[in-house]
């Protein structure tokens, strides 16, 4: 089947009389599928007057990155909505309302249905939804399983690649065995095109270095055909491999151990503070994005295809063994920088530029944050996060990354260490906003504890505690209570910032408010006798 033919039959799938047509292209890596749908997007413009939103979902969820797409539109989650399901059908509603006419929405690389089943448009909404998948998906998805490329098209790639028509045309015979040796799969051709652009070997020469490589790599014998397809790809990358300078090869080691999605340039830049920029963009333009072992976006962000990155990860392990500690540690320290820059209030602006960095920022939380040295670092990454995902009223995905930070904090630093008390701060502050009164006080409480413990009763960090205190009880109109901590604080930062310090100043402003409250509500009798207390209650009396 030539790709034509598929983005016919494509575009016949899509215009299913169902409310909601799920199509899904299928194949093994390195077919094609992602270029397939994203040709098929740039043919079918017209047809979607409402608009294409793409997601990849492999390593977010589609519910999280329909709420970041809305907040980019400038529409916010009604209050209280917390459960993720509604969330992505209110987002659909307000896709519809925003952009009338024909919408698309594109799922690429989706693991397993069950991801995105509970997720998809449902009811009034009729948008077709387009997938992408290494898996054959059964009903109700109605599905395109791709073949390979035929060879006159196999043929037509490949001598677009070398740029060389008549070198191509002089070994016709040794260039149609090299697309069959890909398996005619769209990335082989691409790899074997872009080596034998930069290399003038004869083709023949060519495919006994793949065969030689491919067998040195695995034994294929009973193997399933499109697996040993996959192993020629591999070959094909590894003599594009030993072409790389040792630069190179690091450079596309660090690379592959961001998360598998866009990396902003600055990113990378973050972990390899050590290169120029013009030598990183040198290095990634004109050396590995050429050779096709890397994807340029216009926006100057990269990505490896699966399949690489898949093959990249195996030279982390083997070839580059020694740096990749030392890479990982560069990607956790640019991510942990990125995170330090981000405010406890989000803005729109702000978190747009986060929503392109938070799937890195969660490889960072999830599998890298024991090599971030410095503790209260390391709780960077899941604190922006939080953040993140509280600016929209994610709350269970806030909560998720507070908790995983409490746990990291506890596992690595102990029960009683001062980050410790951070994270519980965080989750007992998120606790508050969300009116969990019960769960959040204990941790308060604990925070608090340790604080005294660890950092002394004088420190500024206790006085936070006392501060955060003192406004839970006001919350719970425990005016005393609340003034009896937050006079405490007021002392602290009295002494060691200063009368005229901002903080000092909120402290101050807050106290005389839940003063007033106590003498409201006849709560005087509770209060403590501390002098600062007693001097604002008698101004406050004589009022």
């Amino acid at each position: 089947m030539g790709r034509q033919t598929e983005l016919d039959e494509l575009a016949q799938k899509l215009q299913s009389a169902e409310q909601v047509a799920i199509t899904a292209v299928s194949g093994m890596g390195g077919i094609g599928k992602t270029a397939l749908v994203q040709q098929y997007v740039r043919q079918a413009k017209e047809k979607y007057p409402g608009g294409r939103w793409y997601f990849k979902v492999r390593e977010q969820s589609l519910a999280a990155q329909l709420v970041n797409a809305a907040v980019v539109f400038g529409w916010q989650l009604p209050q209280g909505m917390t459960d993720s399901k509604a969330q992505a059908q209110w987002c659909y509603g307000q896709w519809q309302r925003n952009f009338p006419g024909d919408r698309l929405l594109l799922l690429d690389d989706v693991q397993q249905y069950s991801d995105v089943k509970e997720f998809l448009p449902k009811g009034d909404f009729s948008f077709p939804v387009l997938m992408t998948s290494r898996r054959r998906f059964g009903k109700p998805v109605n599905r395109l399983d791709l073949g390979v490329l035929p060879l006159n098209e196999a043929m037509e790639l490949l001598t677009s690649l070398i740029g060389d028509d008549e070198r191509v045309q002089t070994q016709k015979a040794d260039a149609e065995k090299l697309c069959e040796w890909v398996g005619r799969l769209p990335l082989g051709i691409e790899l074997i095109g872009r080596y034998l652009e930069q290399d003038p070997v004869s083709f023949g020469e060519f495919q006994d270095d793949l065969e030689e490589t491919r067998l040195q790599t695995i034994a294929l014998q009973d193997l399933p055909e499109e697996m040993a397809y996959e192993y020629s790809i591999q070959a094909a990358f590894e003599l594009s491999w030993q072409t790389l300078d040792s630069e190179a090869k690091t450079l596309m080691g660090l690379v592959a151990i961001f998360a598998q999605a866009p990396i902003p340039l600055e990113l990378i830049a973050g972990a390899v503070p050590e290169w120029s920029k013009q030598a990183l963009r040198n290095c990634l333009n004109r050396v590995l994005v050429q050779r096709n072992l890397l994807q340029r976006d216009v926006d100057e962000s990269y990505q490896l295809h699966q399949l690489i990155r898949e093959f990249t990860a195996i030279k982390l392990e083997t070839e580059l063994s020694v740096e990749t500690s030392v890479l990982k540690k560069g990607v956790a320290n640019s991510l942990t920088n990125f995170a330090k820059q981000i405010e406890p209030i989000v803005t729109v602006s702000v978190r747009q530029v986060m929503t392109e960095v938070m799937p890195h920022m969660g490889l960072v939380a999830q599998e890298l944050s024991h090599l971030i040295v410095d503790s209260t670092d390391a709780l960077w990454p899941f604190i922006s996060l939080g953040r993140f995902y509280q600016s929209q009223s994610l709350w269970p995905e806030t909560e998720n990354w507070y908790q995983s930070c409490l746990k990291m904090t506890e596992k690595r630093f102990g029960s009683d260490h001062p980050d410790t008390a951070t994270s519980l701060n965080n989750l007992a502050g998120l606790y508050d906003s969300m009116g969990r009164y019960g769960e959040a006080e204990p941790l308060y409480a604990r925070s608090l504890e340790i604080r005294e413990a660890q950092l002394g009763p004088d420190h500024p960090d206790t006085a936070g505690s006392y501060n955060n205190m003192a406004m839970f009880y006001y919350v719970l109109e425990q005016y005393a209570e609340s003034a009896n901590f937050a006079v405490r604080a007021l002392d602290i930062f009295l002494a060691k910032l200063g009368q005229d310090h901002p903080n000092t100043q909120t402290v101050l402003n807050n106290f005389v408010a839940i003063l007033r409250k106590v003498v409201e509500t006849n709560q005087t009798d509770q209060l403590s006798d501390h002098p600062l207390t007693q001097a604002i209650l008698e101004s406050l009396q004589s009022e």
